[in-house]
């Protein structure tokens, strides 16, 4: 059994996965470094949490790393997580994005997308609002820190646990088929999504995207990281693009790249002029 991780060890740790990630773990989540990385603890057979971190580092195909990444990172989510921003979208932003041009191309982003919930949600969304997607030009990009969670929304499939989180009978039914045990994204919302590992402190994926989603992250950044990262996302949006972040999450003070904006009681970000 490893030892227990001690004050260096979490000093250690907390300091790796900023530098990897920007996510910041405080003292407060010893016993979640802890849950979290017993499986990797074991499997590399380190008597140590420093003797992991010391295997990571010295790992050349960065792999230990990317596993760790996957261990820590918060992948809480789920369909139509936080209906508001859903809505926003059906009521006010798609709409006016298209006017009277229905088959103009539309481009979304779903920043930290983890699993794959909320970008899938966007596609069953879409389709709500223009009926048929095959004659839409609609691209959804989901990306994630964490290559397992970029993994799993590839594979498109969920548990029923996961489906009926968000979901009701008749939902599963229309936007899903059962493969198995499982519940298997139709075929033509899986169509317009892409999923790939981003990092969004330095982001590859570029854009431009008409809506944003970024909800639920930034809470786990500093101030200077949290900036860096409304910045990046900033400078991917089209002119009259909208941000989205988290219900409880809030721009003020971050950056002055941005106006806040609400409707119908959701709020949404639109780049300052």
């Amino acid at each position: 059994m490893p030892a227990p991780m001690n004050d260096r060890d979490l000093m250690l740790f907390t300091q790796y996965v900023a530098s990897l990630s920007g996510i910041r773990l405080d003292s407060s989540k010893k016993y979640l470094l802890e849950s979290r990385l017993d499986d990797l603890m074991r499997e590399t057979k380190s008597a140590t949490y420093a003797d992991l971190y010391s295997r990571a580092r010295a790992d050349g195909t960065r792999a230990l790393e990317r596993q760790i990444i996957d261990a820590v990172s918060t992948n809480e989510t789920y369909f139509f997580r936080e209906p508001k921003a859903y809505e926003l979208l059906k009521t006010k932003l798609v709409p006016e994005l298209l006017g009277e041009q229905l088959d103009r191309p539309l481009a979304f982003w779903s920043a930290a997308s983890s699993t794959g919930q909320e970008a899938y949600t966007l596609a069953m969304v879409l389709e709500q609002i223009l009926f048929d997607l095959s004659k839409a030009k609609l691209r959804v990009t989901g990306t994630d820190i964490s290559e397992a969670a970029v993994n799993t929304a590839n594979r498109c499939e969920y548990t029923p646990h996961e489906v009926g989180r968000g979901l009701d009978s008749k939902q599963i039914a229309k936007y899903f088929t059962r493969w198995g045990e499982r519940y298997k994204v139709r075929d033509d919302l899986r169509s317009i999504c892409r999923f790939s590992v981003d990092n969004l402190l330095a982001p590859k994926t570029l854009g431009p995207f008409d809506v944003i989603f970024c909800r639920n992250v930034l809470i786990y950044f500093s101030a200077a990281d949290k900036a860096k990262v409304v910045d990046n996302l900033v400078s991917r949006l089209k002119k009259g693009g909208a941000l989205i972040v988290g219900g409880a999450e809030s721009l003020l003070g971050v950056t002055e790249r941005v106006r806040r904006r609400e409707h119908q009681g959701a709020t949404y970000y639109v780049a300052a002029s």
